[in-house]
């Protein structure tokens, strides 16, 4: 189940790899140049969000209690992100160029930090404390959560590939 939440990371740092190439061609004021935060934020809002922080949240870190440091340092995190996005939202409303690139800036580097205390951290120290009947248990909740999203994970993917091809970047994530 953990291989499950590092291979969601790839995605999600795909798109995390593209902002500053998303703030240097940053435009507010049209439609066209609005759309590419705006769908950004539905894949971070959606993917990063609704379909993987919810695993975290409300299946895997119940097995460990919320009361742990580290639980609480990921949860700060994803509210401190939750927060960024929120934020830009407005800014861009408000055709705030500035705004949009500091909280863009400001969730880049906070998912990069994020995923890697994730990755090479407390997902491998949960690991070592599953029993072989609470990974089945895991791979069961993670797997209903994915019937739920459908094949939302395949569209945001396929976004994300518009949007490297787009900035002409190549799938440098892995």
């Amino acid at each position: 189940p953990m291989d499950k939440l590092v291979n969601e990371h790839i995605l999600i740092k795909r798109l995390v790899a593209m902002i500053p190439e998303i703030v240097d061609n940053l435009d507010v004021a049209s439609e066209q140049g609005r759309q590419i935060v705006i769908d950004s934020v539905d894949f971070i809002r959606s993917f990063a969000d609704k379909y993987h922080h919810a695993k975290e949240e409300e299946i895997l870190f119940k097995y460990f209690g919320e009361d742990l440091d580290i639980i609480r340092t990921m949860r700060e995190d994803h509210e401190a992100a939750r927060a960024h996005v929120k934020a830009m939202l407005v800014a861009l409303d408000k055709k705030d160029k500035e705004a949009v690139s500091e909280h863009l800036n400001a969730y880049q580097e906070l998912l990069t930090e994020h995923i890697k205390k994730e990755d090479e951290i407390l997902y491998p120290w949960m690991d070592r404390n599953f029993s072989i009947t609470k990974i089945g248990e895991l791979f069961s909740k993670f797997n209903g959560k994915d019937e739920e999203f459908g094949d939302a994970p395949k569209r945001y993917e396929e976004f994300i590939n518009k949007l490297e091809q787009k900035f002409k970047l190549k799938e440098a994530v892995k």
